[in-house]
């Protein structure tokens, strides 16, 4: 049957101590999808389960995006516009 696999992996979704944060990525793609899925066709249980699993992709991409700044440059040139206003000046 090609739906078992689905169903094998959604089932497995549904037990009380799988949590999303501690699927793995590939895994929690594909439990959205198939969630997704199933929401669509109305049932609602799977409309909460896939908005679970898609929150918390999106807070996954949040958190890798996320790189510090390197500190700022102190340095003493001129701001860009003075660049300008010099170059006039000695025209």
């Amino acid at each position: 049957m090609p739906g078992l696999g689905r169903v094998c992996n959604i089932s497995r979704m549904s037990e009380s101590t799988t949590t999303p944060a501690k699927l793995e990525d590939s895994e929690l793609q594909t439990l959205a999808v198939e969630w997704r899925i199933r929401a669509m066709q109305g049932d609602k249980l799977a409309h909460r389960m896939a908005q679970a699993l898609e929150a918390e992709q999106r807070r996954r991409i949040r958190d890798t995006g996320l790189q510090p700044l390197p500190p700022a440059r102190s340095s003493g040139a001129s701001p860009w516009w003075k660049f300008w206003r010099r170059r006039r000046m000695h025209s």
